[in-house]
């Protein structure tokens, strides 16, 4: 197993060197930035080393595949306090339609409300508001073609207003999940936010004084790449028995507006008895090369005599230089 954990190591290093690191060149090239707001308290709290690991709703977001391992159908709702006063809200579901294959639908806003409108002329606003939101809504399917190999595929609407400015698109996730018959060791690989350029629509007037800021009209806007990314993830069991787990990750994430980098991901689970079998569960999580740490906790009760799962999951994320984000997921699972 070490052996092969080395190799798990020296893969992603060559894959590492085939797509090479441009860092800060990269930031600021893409549209419809909200899209890359992850989705659960779970992954959040594992740093997002997820898309070898997600195994429920959540997975509408990262990774489709993922949808297969789950155990039934499952419902889940998550609040996450953004920077600057922001409230991102997800929400999926998954429903089993047999044993091999599942469809999913999920939805996401993250809405900024009246923003004061200001120029270079005058930065304490010139008495207009402007409004901001984003909006995403994805449909799901995944099928699990051998008891080793699933894929999944999602298809994305996306809306974004800013002010008088509107941009529309269609994009699509794919992702695969593999258990290499090595314990409970699997692979996943997805990509997220495929698609054509975006380009903004509507008009803006610009306002000053100057000869470049006239009162004039403008209706053509620059294109850009949705927020793209790559992910290619291996996660295993050291402990796994009915009474409790333990999962550890590792996950190379390749986006294509910032540098790649990896991330480290792990989750206890202890189950409370066979006879009242809730689970308390902790998490936490590392971004190796942004600095990026994360933790949380979660307990799952069941209720109507099993036959349906409560679930509520914490996590709490510290960006560097920027702060902590909370995040708050309730889910159910039947």
């Amino acid at each position: 197993m070490i052996l092969f954990l080395i190799g798990i190591f020296i893969s992603l290093d060559v894959y590492g060197q085939i797509l090479p690191t441009f860092g800060d060149e990269r930031i600021g090239i893409s549209l419809g930035s909200a899209l890359k707001i992850g989705a659960g308290a779970r992954a959040a709290g594992m740093g997002e080393s997820i898309v070898s690991v997600i195994d429920d709703a959540n997975a509408m977001y990262w990774n489709p595949a993922g949808m297969t391992q789950a155990k039934g159908n499952h419902v889940v709702f998550t609040q996450t306090q953004w920077f600057a006063g922001l409230e991102h809200r997800f929400a999926s579901g998954l429903y089993k339609l047999d044993d091999e294959s599942s469809i999913g639908v999920s939805m996401s806003n993250l809405n900024a409300g009246s923003i004061k409108v200001t120029t270079e002329f005058r930065p304490f606003g010139t008495g207009e508001t402007i409004n901001f939101g984003t909006s995403a809504f994805s449909l799901g399917y995944a099928r699990q073609f051998t008891e080793q190999f699933s894929a999944g595929i999602t298809l994305r609407y996306l809306h974004e207003q800013v002010g008088t400015l509107r941009l529309n698109g269609v994009l699509f996730d794919a992702g695969t999940f593999y258990r290499t018959g090595l314990g409970t060791s699997r692979f996943a690989v997805a990509i997220s936010n495929f698609g054509g350029k975006l380009t903004p629509s509507g008009t803006l007037t610009n306002q000053g004084t100057l000869p470049n800021f006239n009162g004039s009209v403008v209706s053509a806007f620059q294109s850009f790449d949705p927020p793209i990314n790559f992910r290619i993830g291996f996660a295993m069991e050291p402990i796994i028995d009915s009474m409790q787990s333990w999962t550890v990750s590792l996950q190379l994430n390749h986006p294509n507006d910032n540098a790649e980098h990896y991330s480290l991901g792990t989750e206890y689970a202890l189950t409370f008895s066979e006879a009242f079998p809730a689970k308390a569960i902790i998490r936490g999580g590392y971004v190796i090369g942004l600095n990026q740490y994360s933790g949380g906790a979660g307990i799952h009760i069941p209720i109507s005599g099993m036959e349906y799962v409560l679930q509520a999951d914490y996590s709490f994320t510290n960006i560097q230089d920027l702060g902590g984000i909370h995040r708050f997921t309730l889910g159910m699972a039947f």
